[in-house]
């Protein structure tokens, strides 16, 4: 049955509105009654009622006060007032407070079955919509990692407009600064046969480099971290300090392998234009790892070997080689043929790329970054980097801030 509060100050009204009707009749109970507006407030807080009858002109709280009581509380209750006042600045104060209905005394008998029954439809009408919208709630619940999973492969796809993005973006609570940090990871699957084989099933196998990663990268917090269309690994983050990510990459990778035994790509870059340009930059990384990922097995285990080892100062041709048990000048040509650069020149572009990602913080100066991605020598680094770029660390530096 649905519940009615009675609050009057006046014990004649209270009695005659508790029997002007039969309330059964309606499916009504009267559950209480309040002669001033603290004891009606106590009332409602206590008894929750659907229905409230109340006076304006009330001891200690008056009708109005009490609303607005009620209203901060959020009691979910439909409130008929009930009162001698005719007074517009009453009316107006009350539609204002979204009262249900504004009845003047005497209430005619047919004018209080009309308003109840508005009443009982209304209080129906909104247990449907809650009904409807603790259905809505469940089903987003049960469906929301899909309809994030859509969100991410159709941003990436370039399916969203910039505005859509923004709301996607606020309706899933992601936070991201102005600049914005991109990372992919793929597996290679051609040289990783002998796992395959033992039948890893491929969300498990996600759900595990993910795990590995996000531990690795838990000082990081990524907004975001998802599989994409093709199992590739996406993080999508606020920017990292470069040198911490130097550091994380080539642990994520050495973690990867060590725990699962598979052989990763991993390519991270910075999306120069925030949230606007993340789908550009994600496509340039897949783009860059597609074709990394084209080598032939033995020199994509020879590139991750240096990609790896590149800050080790005296890597060679020769160690590298040796690692693989291959003679120099037949992983030389490989190298030059697969990726299209000598040993050197593959070393040095990829310490050289490394090194700006540093170069845009300016707490390292130029021979810490030239250490960190070795070379021992600031005059070597500075004629290398000049080499590849064109143009002198410093001037690149002066460039970026």
């Amino acid at each position: 049955m649905y519940k009615l509060l009675i609050a009057d100050d006046e014990p004649r009204i209270r009695k005659g509105l508790r029997n002007a009707l039969n309330w059964n009749e309606f499916n009504i109970e009267v559950v209480g009654e309040a002669e001033d507006g603290e004891i009606a407030l106590n009332q409602t807080e206590k008894l929750k009622p659907d229905i409230i009858f109340l006076d304006i002109c009330m001891p200690f709280l008056n009708g109005l006060e009490l609303i607005r009581k009620l209203n901060e509380k959020d009691q979910n209750c439909i409130i008929i007032i009930i009162t001698g006042y005719d007074e517009f600045e009453y009316m107006h104060e009350a539609l204002k407070l979204k009262t249900f209905d504004y009845l003047l005394k005497p209430v005619p008998k047919e004018v209080l079955i009309d308003t109840v029954n508005k009443a009982i439809q209304e209080i129906r009408k909104n247990e449907e919509k809650k009904v409807y919208l603790d259905w809505a709630d469940r089903r987003l619940d049960e469906n929301f990692d899909m309809l994030k999973q859509a969100f991410l492969n159709n941003w990436l796809n370039g399916s969203y407009e910039y505005a859509e993005i923004l709301n996607e973006l606020k309706f899933f609570k992601y936070n991201f600064d102005a600049d914005i940090e991109v990372v992919v990871i793929k597996v290679i699957e051609r040289l990783n046969h002998e796992v395959y084989s033992k039948n890893w099933d491929r969300e498990l196998l996600n759900f595990a480099l993910i795990n590995v990663t996000l531990e690795l990268m838990s000082k990081v917090k990524p907004e975001i971290t998802y599989t994409d269309e093709d199992n590739n690994i996406v993080i999508i983050s606020n920017v990292m300090n470069a040198y911490d990510w130097l550091n994380i990459a080539n642990e994520i990778e050495n973690k990867i392998y060590y725990y699962l035994h598979f052989t990763v790509i991993i390519e991270h870059k910075r999306s120069l234009s925030g949230i606007s340009g993340v789908k550009n930059t994600y496509n340039e990384i897949i783009a860059s790892i597609d074709k990394i990922a084209a080598y032939k097995p033995i020199v994509l285990l020879a590139t991750r070997y240096i990609d790896t080892n590149y800050n080790v100062n005296d890597l060679n041709l020769g160690d590298v080689a040796d690692k693989f048990n291959l003679s120099s000048s037949y992983l030389s040509k490989l190298l030059k043929k697969e990726a299209g650069l000598s040993f050197i020149d593959y070393l040095t572009k990829y310490r050289i790329n490394k090194s700006i990602c540093m170069m845009d913080d300016p707490k390292y100066k130029i021979y810490e970054i030239a250490q960190a991605v070795g070379y021992s020598n600031q005059h070597y680094f500075c004629k290398a980097f000049k080499k590849v770029m064109g143009f002198a660390p410093t001037e690149y530096r002066g460039r970026s801030m």
